[in-house]
């Protein structure tokens, strides 16, 4: 053998063992956080007091007060004809294009068969009306603790509404691991 070729076969067996040994570099790093699933009430945006909280926030997993925060999810309201929606913040808030916006997108997947969150397909610049029993995905948005810069993922459906206070409950389940698209209670595989 030349040295030559000797070289360039150490050299192969060399970053062959490097790779080996460090796994696959191109595969996500384990999931820490537990998804997992949580009943909230939020109150329409218009026509009741400022402290009740009327929007949602995938990442923290939590309602949150419009006069609080400058971000979030989603937000539920009853306009003026009694039509209730849910309104992402990109249908609010002047943006460019969709890529890293929240949005929902209904679906007619029961609640407990959706095992993956959907890629495309999400509402972000228009309200989407908020039905009884309705099963949506949901899609946060861009959140600095995900050095992909993709966004997370939960899945919800409404449980009730509450007409005199004006509110909506709903249950969520949520998985706020970066890269994972996972939709089921537990540490996420996927």
């Amino acid at each position: 053998m030349r040295p030559a070729d000797f070289y360039s076969a150490a050299c192969v067996l060399a970053v062959g063992a490097a790779l080996g040994g460090c796994g696959d570099p191109l595969s996500l790093s384990p999931a820490v956080f537990q998804n997992r699933e949580d009943t909230v009430k939020i109150w329409a945006a218009t026509q009741t007091p400022i402290h009740l909280p009327s929007a949602y926030t995938v990442t923290g997993r939590t309602r949150v007060r419009l006069d609080q925060v400058s971000s979030f999810d989603f937000i539920y309201d009853i306009n003026p004809q009694g039509r209730r929606v849910f309104i992402p913040l990109a249908a609010l808030v002047a943006t460019e294009g969709t890529a890293g916006t929240p949005g929902l997108q209904a679906t007619s997947t029961p609640f407990d068969n959706i095992l993956l969150a959907e890629q495309l397909g999400y509402v972000v610049k228009d309200s989407v009306d908020a039905t009884l029993s309705q099963v949506y995905y949901v899609r946060s948005t861009l959140d600095g603790s995900c050095q992909l810069g993709i966004p997370y993922y939960a899945k919800m459906q409404v449980l009730s509404f509450d007409s005199s206070e004006r509110s909506v409950t709903f249950r969520i389940l949520t998985n706020v691991n970066c890269g994972y698209r996972g939709l089921q209670s537990g540490l996420p595989t996927r």
